[in-house]
């Protein structure tokens, strides 16, 4: 089986679903995965001083190789709604055509890749439905152009895996072949026998007697700054430590009980979130698109057993977990703080964590989407 996996993140980034699932999926007997990352516009590496936008390939065993296409003929996307006639994807495709050719199934893990493939009617097309694409943009054209896409594509699409149950709801109104595989563990984090400058600096502040919340991930418009403020607020022992991009216009530096610090490699996160007392999961409550939200963060602070206070949504109560607090309002957060001790982590034993990674690591979701292309293909 053949499967040409369009992926919107690129192999070496930080490591997400789309590159768990290809390297679980390319482990499979008789499987061979193409990794197609996403091309680079000649003006955005001109931008950035970079030569991002020659193609590049290579092979990372016999049976996963990457490949991404030149982008020295396009333009940003956001100009595809300006492009009736369609030629800022016409040296895309060209490129595509063999890879296309001698696929089995063409794996969309974002609509933005649908045009690239519409035309295509021989091949079997999964939509993996990761996120409310629209929702996590700020770009109005794009926000435009994605709705669009994602429509055409969960009404042409084969199967459609959705992350979250709200997805997979609203998925099945336009496509029947409609599942859930949620988002997994990544096992890789579990050692935590690394030290860092983060570590060292967040053992320095717990030897000085201060309570440490914190929180791994992209800081973005949906994070929730009011909430963190609250918790530094509320006890001057409290530190909040945020760790990873900020593309926020806040500056968290300059707040005396915030210590940020810019993304790290995966290899020193799981001794990060060890190092922490309490981990958050803050996100805004002011859109009904926070439901959609498979939380990944929150798998990771499970596979660690540490005490979690997570802003309350369909996933994170769907989670069904204890040692994980949901709040709705900043008072409900300032109740857990006056009870903290209280607070326990999610398990209480070693088995129990033990059965919970392995029932929820990314190798076990690659399985259950193996079986379902297996029943939907074969």
């Amino acid at each position: 089986m053949n499967i040409l996996y369009f992926s919107p993140i690129y192999w070496d980034d930080l490591k997400q679903r789309p590159q768990h699932l290809a390297e679980e999926l390319a482990k499979m007997p008789g499987i061979h995965i193409t990794f197609v990352e996403p091309s680079i516009s000649i003006l955005n590496s001109i931008a950035r001083h970079n030569s991002d936008y020659k193609k590049r390939e290579y092979t990372v065993d016999d049976n996963l190789k990457i490949f991404r296409p030149s982008g020295s003929l396009r333009l940003p996307r956001s100009f595809e709604g300006l492009d009736i006639f369609h030629w800022n994807q016409w040296f895309e495709k060209r490129q595509l055509q063999d890879l296309v050719s001698s696929a089995d199934i063409i794996w969309l893990g974002s609509p933005v890749f649908y045009p690239l493939i519409k035309h295509i009617n021989n091949k079997k097309i999964v939509f993996d439905r990761m996120d409310d694409y629209v929702f996590l943009t700020n770009n109005a054209l794009m926000k435009k152009l994605l709705k669009k896409w994602e429509l055409e594509l969960l009404e042409n699409a084969d199967l459609v895996i959705s992350t979250s149950d709200p997805l997979h709801k609203h998925s099945q109104t336009f496509n029947k072949q409609s599942c859930v595989v949620k988002n997994a563990v990544d096992t890789a984090i579990l050692n935590i026998n690394v030290d860092s400058l983060v570590t060292s600096e967040l053992r320095r502040l717990k030897h000085e007697g201060y309570h440490i919340f914190g929180y791994v991930g992209a800081i973005d418009h949906w994070f929730d700054i009011e909430m963190i403020k609250a918790i530094t607020e509320f006890d001057e022992r409290f530190i909040v430590c945020l760790v990873g991009r900020n593309n926020l216009a806040y500056h968290f530096e300059h707040h005396n009980r915030i210590r940020y610090f810019e993304p790290v490699p995966k290899s020193e996160i799981g001794a990060i979130i060890e190092a922490f007392d309490v981990c958050l999961y803050p996100f805004l409550r002011n859109s009904d698109r926070i439901d959609t939200i498979n939380p990944v963060k929150i798998y990771e602070y499970l596979s660690l057993n540490k005490v979690i206070l997570a802003v309350e949504s369909e996933e994170t109560r769907g989670l069904n977990q204890e040692g994980i607090y949901l709040y709705n309002s900043l008072e409900e957060v300032r109740e857990f703080l006056i009870d903290l001790d209280a607070l326990h982590p999610p398990f209480y034993d070693q088995e129990q964590l033990e059965n919970f990674i392995v029932n929820n690591n990314w190798e076990a979701r690659a399985k259950t989407i193996m079986e379902l292309l297996i029943k939907e293909f074969q």
